[in-house]
């Protein structure tokens, strides 16, 4: 509905509008239904109101995967350039938060486009937003840390995405995004409750640090058939590696020829277990342990992003964050599909690095896992922003005819899930590193003994310790296991 046919609607039902306040903006919701912009606002979450210019929709072509590859993607994908302000309900009035004024480039406003692959083909689409000028739309009060231009649009109707970072948080990954719920306006039409959230790039402040002049950001790509510039990958043409940082206009030949070497030295050191020498193990164990937790079922085994501070052999392959949850929470009795490829060697190799480091973090956060992520969704639910969620949900209905209905009822289904999830984790996980490895270091050894006799003393017990420490697996902890792991030590 253009905004003449939304003006004409208005007409036919009595409604003129004045453009004077959010009480006079008049916003389409649906196809029938007229809403002044202030009764949006006062649904509590922020409004983001975009205006382009011309009232131009951004648009895309839609392509799918040459024979041999896999996926279906979008591409020519316009950059529609427009104004954004954000509203927000403070103190019972309607509150201009935001405005990058009227677009003009490397000056103010801001252009929006499509993103995405297969989330671009939903009736809702994801959005890239890119300011013109530096700022933090998610107004944390430091806009020297946080201003950046590049935003994302993300739906989130079922909280996997927030639910998966939350996730990614514990698990203690290098960066995770942060995200606030908002309700979009463009060209006068309510577009649905989304997710404005960080974008992954180079951001030494806030988001990724790597070098400026000698750092990536890459990822292990399954779409790298719809880029200008790629790097070969032994498993082509199902993956290959593609830049986010720097772009991949700006990638000289000889960075190209740089990362050709990087990328066939990380897999060549993971098929043949020499892999602790150039990754970051632990990141790696985390990042798989995030979509395990969270029973990740992407068919393309999610997005794999990873950085490289710069090209000093010193500095190892990294993986900073776990990203796209929008397969998640779809098992709760086997291994996520983050168990493919690359990290199936992992798991498989003779070097048990990559076993061990796993089973560490999990002994580090298993214990207070549910607790954890049951706090986080009773309080997501009790709190302003999900109060407001709760109060967005039926004008969101209206636009897309499905949805939930309760952010209760979908806590409620999360906590229940995680529950089952986490006794399937714990007895597959705990038995991976040895029997009389209390420190979870992959050795069994005098540490060990020393570790057991300060559990025991402490008056730890077997919940609250690593698998391992029940040497005589009797389902106790005491001096007996001590024991019988000075023993274990002796007789190795």
């Amino acid at each position: 509905m253009s905004r003449f046919h939304v003006l004409l609607l208005m007409i036919f039902m009595g409604i003129m509008p004045i453009l004077a306040g959010t009480g006079d903006v008049m916003v389409a919701v649906g196809d029938t239904t007229i809403m002044p912009l202030n009764e949006i606002i006062a649904k509590g979450l922020p409004v983001m109101f975009v205006e382009t210019v011309n009232e131009e929709e951004p648009t895309c072509d839609y392509v799918s995967a040459p024979p041999g590859c896999m996926g279906a993607s979008i591409t020519n994908a316009t950059k529609v350039p427009g104004r954004l302000v954000i509203y927000q309900l403070m103190n019972g009035l309607d509150q201009v938060l935001y405005d990058s004024g009227d677009y003009e480039k490397n000056v103010g406003g801001m252009t929006i486009k499509l993103r995405g692959n297969t989330s671009a083909y939903q009736d809702k689409k994801p959005y890239k937003i890119k300011l013109q000028r530096k700022a933090d739309l998610l107004l944390r009060g430091n806009d020297s840390i946080y201003k950046d231009k590049d935003w994302l649009l993300l739906k989130d109707d079922y909280l996997t995405t927030t639910v998966g970072l939350k996730v990614n948080e514990i698990v203690g990954m290098v960066w995770t995004p942060q995200h606030h719920f908002v309700n979009v306006v463009i060209n006068g039409r309510y577009r649905g409750i989304y997710l404005l959230c960080e974008s992954i790039k180079r951001n030494p402040d806030c988001r990724l640090d790597v070098d400026k002049s000698a750092g990536y950001i890459f990822e292990f790509d399954p779409y790298w058939w719809n880029e200008d510039l790629y790097v070969q990958s032994s498993y082509a043409p199902s993956y290959n590696y593609t830049f986010k940082y720097p772009d991949s206009e700006d990638v000289l030949p000889e960075q190209l020829g740089y990362m050709q070497s990087l990328v066939s030295c990380y897999e060549q050191s993971v098929k043949n277990g020499t892999y602790s020498d150039v990754i970051d193990v632990a990141s790696f164990a985390r990042w798989c342990l995030v979509h395990d937790i969270m029973g990740t079922k992407d068919a393309g085994g999610a997005n794999l992003y990873y950085s490289k501070y710069d090209t000093t052999a010193s500095t190892p392959i990294v993986m900073p964050v776990a990203w796209d949850f929008d397969m998640a929470l779809r098992t709760t009795s086997a291994w996520s599909n983050s168990h493919l490829d690359h990290m199936m060697q992992l798991i498989d190799s003779p070097n048990r690095a990559f076993v061990t480091e796993f089973a560490k973090v999990w002994h580090e956060i298993g214990t207070t896992l549910r607790r954890k992520m049951n706090d986080y969704m009773n309080d997501f639910c009790d709190s302003s922003q999900g109060r407001a969620m709760q109060s967005s949900l039926e004008i969101n209905k209206i636009v897309y005819g499905h949805g939930p209905s309760s952010v209760s009822e979908m806590v409620k289904e999360f906590s229940g899930w995680f529950n089952s999830r986490y006794f399937w984790l714990k007895s597959h996980i705990l038995p991976m590193n040895p029997l009389g490895d209390v420190n979870v270091s992959g050795d069994v050894d005098v540490a060990d003994v020393t570790a057991l006799i300060a559990m025991v003393l402490g008056g730890a017990n077997r919940d609250s310790a690593p698998w391992a420490a029940d040497v005589n697996d009797d389902g106790l902890l005491n001096i007996a296991d001590v024991t019988a792991l000075i023993q274990m030590v002796l007789d190795s």
